[in-house]
């Protein structure tokens, strides 16, 4: 069974019956646009910008001091000249212009992917540590003395 379904007629307004007279859809995007803030300066988008790279440098030099002392000695001052607080700030900065390019902010980031990035800090730590034991050389073996004692090969 086919039950025909015939399109309702068109409001008055819609239909341009009145010369004038704005259809309600039109009325309310002019006044979507009235409530609607100013746009933000270039000088002040820049300054948020900046606001949000200091930000998310300081965690990566959090980041950087937590992870460094798992490094071998010998490298630990060559990895913090690689990794300087210039090339972190740099590094944050052109996080937060990949969000933006995204329309995300580092706290919606941080808000969206904030448990992954724990989660990533909770298991990569350990794991640091773990990879620094595993390249641990072994103690030398004890070498039996005729007096009874041990003493290093």
């Amino acid at each position: 069974m086919v039950t025909r379904v015939e399109k309702p007629a068109e409001a008055p307004a819609e239909q341009g019956a009145a010369p004038g007279v704005e259809s309600l859809d039109a009325i309310a995007a002019a006044g979507a646009q009235l409530d609607a803030p100013p746009a933000p300066s270039q000088a002040e988008q820049q300054q948020v910008l900046e606001s949000e790279a200091d930000e998310l440098a300081g965690a990566l030099k959090m980041l950087r001091a937590m992870a460094l002392p798992f490094a071998p000695h010998h490298v630990q001052d060559p990895i913090g000249q690689v990794w300087n607080d210039g090339q972190l700030k740099e590094i944050a900065r052109c996080l937060v212009e990949v969000c933006r390019l995204h329309g995300l902010t580092i706290g919606q980031l941080f808000e969206g992917y904030g448990p992954y990035i724990n989660l990533l800090m909770a298991l990569g730590l350990p794991a640091l540590a773990t990879l620094k034991l595993l390249k641990t050389p072994s103690p030398p073996p004890q070498v039996q003395r005729t007096d009874g004692q041990h003493q290093p090969a």
